[in-house]
């Protein structure tokens, strides 16, 4: 059903029949409010198990994957060019994490000396960045930029790792704040006895590039994988297992109805009958694949790890998949209702206490709580302006 979503949501944008205010909104249901508030204990278990949740394994094995070529190729000819493997994605992805818990360890297994920027924010004064730079990479600039390259290739010249886990930690956008990267730029990219591993987000790479060049003096560039509903599944479920999380009966019938809106809210934009008959045809040829994949109600056959297939389909395609983004919105999703108790949960009561059911039958049915997975949705964005588009603009160059 998420992919046939997808393709209405595909088709009207191709034909261009959806403002971008509308495009943007059609997904971006506020959270029900009725939804009761995560009790304390629950909501920290929660936190705590988000917490522990390691980076996605696909995210590592793309980053060390490229890290052992880059290096490879570097051994075998250290130079100025190949000396470097940037790390670009989304502003909202921590790849902060894995450079800095894990690229050291793989780099020190190596015989390589890693050298990591330890910094946990961006110095309070842009005018010490430089100074702080050098002050972290002192090893390396210490290394003479000598002309005779044959130097490079004895044994005991030092090789470094040096370990940028956020770039955006290393500038501002001023004029003094741009310091550190023309020092990085200058002085540490140029020396083809250290290898560089830096991790960026794309927008504020992107920057940088526009006004100091800087992927012109930077090596091999990488961007971590999107991943899919079944990749994020394998991630989570640890967590939805250990919390006893459930899923919400009612999924597939409100894609059904967010299907009927995107068909009103589309009928509506134009009066042309030419456009509106193709809008039905296509509308129709979807809904008769729906009912030739048999969607109607729940089946003997459907199985809850399907229904959770579906979940994370529509978790990847919302976040368009980006970890972070999926985790969030994981969290967003996740209610706690009551339930009425029922001669179910007196057997699991009598089964826990090694008691007999005898025991439990003049209680009333308690009133039981259980966690359950709704269908995630994007929050309501406003509708922004030029000066807001612009401060957004600022926090993505930036990122934290």
């Amino acid at each position: 059903m998420t992919n046939i979503a997808a393709q209405l949501r595909d088709w009207l944008r191709k034909k261009r029949l959806l403002p971008m205010e509308q495009r943007q909104n059609q997904e971006e249901i506020t959270p029900g409010n009725d939804q009761e508030r995560l009790p304390d204990h629950f909501a920290q278990r929660l936190a705590a198990s988000v917490e522990q949740l390691p980076s996605h394994p696909d995210e590592q094995a793309t980053i060390q994957d490229a890290l052992q070529e880059a290096i490879a190729l570097w051994k075998r000819d250290p130079s100025a060019t190949n000396n470097s493997l940037i790390i670009t994605d989304s502003p909202v992805v921590a790849v902060v994490r894995i450079l800095a818990q894990d690229v050291p360890d793989w780099v020190a297994a190596q015989d390589l000396s890693p050298l990591s920027l330890d910094w946990a924010s961006r110095p309070r004064e842009a005018q010490a960045l430089q100074a702080r730079l050098q002050e972290a990479f002192e090893p390396v600039s210490k290394l003479s930029h000598r002309e005779d390259t044959k130097a490079d290739d004895t044994d005991d010249v030092p090789r470094y790792v040096g370990i940028i886990s956020n770039l955006n930690w290393c500038f501002l956008r001023t004029a003094e704040g741009l310091d550190g990267i023309d020092y990085l730029r200058d002085h540490l990219l140029g020396n083809p006895r250290c290898f560089w591993v830096i991790g960026s987000g794309q927008v504020g790479f992107r920057y940088l590039n526009c006004v100091l060049k800087l992927q012109a003096h930077c090596g091999t560039i990488v961007a971590l994988p999107r991943l899919s509903g079944e990749q994020l599944q394998a991630w989570l479920m640890p967590i939805i297992d250990a919390l006893n999380i459930r899923l919400d009966d009612d999924p597939l019938r409100e894609r059904l109805q967010s299907l009927g809106e995107v068909h009103l809210e589309a009928a509506s934009l134009t009066a042309v009958p030419a456009l509106l008959e193709e809008i039905q045809a296509a509308l129709k040829s979807l809904f008769r694949g729906v009912r030739e994949e048999a969607l109607p109600a729940k089946s003997d056959q459907d199985s809850e790890d399907d229904h959770w297939q579906g979940y994370f389909e529509r978790l990847a395609d919302l976040s368009e998949g980006v970890s972070s983004v999926a985790l969030q919105l994981f969290i967003d999703s996740i209610a706690y209702e009551e339930v009425e108790g029922d001669l179910k949960e007196l057997m699991d009561r009598a089964k826990a206490n090694n008691t007999a059911l005898e025991d439990y039958v003049d209680l009333e049915p308690a009133p039981a709580h259980r966690a359950v997975a709704k269908l995630p949705k994007l929050p309501r964005l406003p509708n922004l302006d030029q000066s807001d588009l612009y401060v957004l603009y600022s926090l993505l160059v930036h990122g934290d």
